[in-house]
């Protein structure tokens, strides 16, 4: 049934959209198309780009520079939205919904935003967005109505030409979580839970870049995917 529903999408939205690919997810037949580095992977080829924030996960061959050159430079990327109510918003953001949640004590991590700006003007791309809407690590947005506000907005940004990446810190659980939705906006076929297995699935094409064999669950918690189910059922209508 899930495969059936994923070809009702297949043909260009009038949007101008990718088709989704047919489910269940094929990571060897989707690494060239949704693929793209061991932190991140494309939710919809060069429009959505969920990942882990950037300076996650760096090792003695990568820096924070080399990171952001890529999403900026390879990804072609316009528009970062931190998802992360522990971190202060980067220098200059759009609060989407007042900001959502936040942390009383933000915890006092690198911030990427010169980065962004300096490979922006490296690659001839236009100056980047910043948006910030806070989500608290493997909980929920703070209400369905806010949820909305932030994934209509994002999707669109997307209609209207942006390039998104959307971050928590691993990249999983709150980023698939707003994801998913903003996949629901898109495609109107698509019901809440292949929504949720396209945001599962395309995170493993992670894997083929890592070399690694994690399983990943996006989101995360079952409260976070019951929070999708909701906003298809109240804003899906």
């Amino acid at each position: 049934a899930l495969f059936t529903m994923a070809s009702n999408c297949n043909g260009n939205s009038p949007d101008g959209l990718p088709p989704l690919p047919p489910l269940p997810i094929s990571v060897a037949d989707l690494r060239k198309s949704h693929g793209f580095s061991d932190q991140a992977q494309w939710a919809i080829p060069y429009k959505l780009m969920q990942g882990a924030r950037p300076g996650f996960g760096l090792s003695d061959n990568t820096s924070l520079a080399d990171q952001v050159n890529k999403i900026v430079g390879e990804g072609k990327v316009t528009t970062f939205v931190s998802l992360q109510a522990e971190c202060l918003p980067e220098n200059g953001s759009i609060l989407l919904d007042g900001g959502g949640c936040r942390k009383s004590e933000p915890k006092n991590l690198p911030p990427y935003w010169k980065e962004v700006e300096k490979a922006a003007t490296q690659f001839g791309m236009p100056p980047p967005t910043f948006l910030y809407y806070g989500i608290v690590g493997m909980k929920t947005a703070k209400s369905i109505d806010s949820l909305s506000i932030a994934a209509k907005d994002l999707a669109k940004r997307i209609k209207l030409g942006e390039t998104i990446y959307v971050h928590c810190g691993g990249g999983v659980g709150r980023a698939g979580l707003v994801s998913a939705c903003v996949m629901g906006i898109l495609y109107k076929n698509l019901t809440a839970d292949a929504a949720i297995d396209y945001t599962t699935g395309l995170c493993h094409l992670r894997n083929l870049e890592s070399k690694e064999e994690k399983h990943y669950s996006s989101p995360e918690t079952e409260e976070q995917k019951e929070q999708v189910r909701n906003f298809f059922e109240k804003f899906r209508d």
